[in-house]
């Protein structure tokens, strides 16, 4: 499996949740089995990332994987619904992670002279900011319009995201393997 193909289904099943949208409901493909593939990805993507970023990328992904794990408690799902703001709090390490690993994507497409690649993860990179800073914006200023636009865009984000996965999944510079060359017979 390439590397960005196993972040890719890592992520849906990160965005997969329960049937039921009340908090606390026990989800039966919990975020810990996702999480665990992001970080496979993660380590066949090593080679074409900046070696100074990967312990961050490291440490916030298992981080997030801590989380996860919690998460799938129901109890503790229901206490952190309490406060918007501790909500919050868990996700920070999942997309930190996730803009931290779409700006190092991005400089990977760079090196590997891919545009489009460049281009579209440093877009899912600011996106990411912003989800990041739209809910103390939110909470602290009052700017309610800016909670559910970052909203929005968490949810848009983490599409893209799948697709973006896929889409370079087989790109040298995104950690897939050099293509065999064909047997002489």
């Amino acid at each position: 499996m390439k590397p960005l193909q196993a972040v890719g289904l890592g992520l849906v099943l990160l965005a997969l949740g329960p049937a039921d949208a009340e908090p606390g409901t026990f989800d039966p493909l919990p975020d810990p089995l996702g999480w665990l593939l992001v970080l496979v990805g993660l380590h066949g993507l090593a080679p074409v990332l900046d070696e100074r970023r990967l312990p961050l990328l490291r440490f916030l992904g298992v981080l997030a994987l801590g989380f996860s794990i919690a998460l799938v408690v129901p109890a503790v799902a229901r206490w952190l619904e309490t406060d918007p703001s501790l909500g919050w709090s868990a996700d920070v390490p999942r997309f930190a992670f996730f803009a931290v690993l779409c700006h190092q994507l991005s400089q990977a497409a760079l090196k590997g002279r891919s545009t489009g690649g460049a281009s579209s993860f440093s877009i899912a990179g600011m996106t990411l900011l912003f989800v990041l800073a739209a809910p103390p914006l939110a909470f602290g200023a009052g700017w309610d319009g800016v909670g559910t636009a970052g909203e929005v865009a968490a949810q848009a984000v983490q599409i893209a995201l799948v697709v973006l996965c896929f889409v370079f999944a087989g790109r040298r510079w995104a950690g897939a393997p050099e293509p065999e060359a064909p047997a002489e017979a």
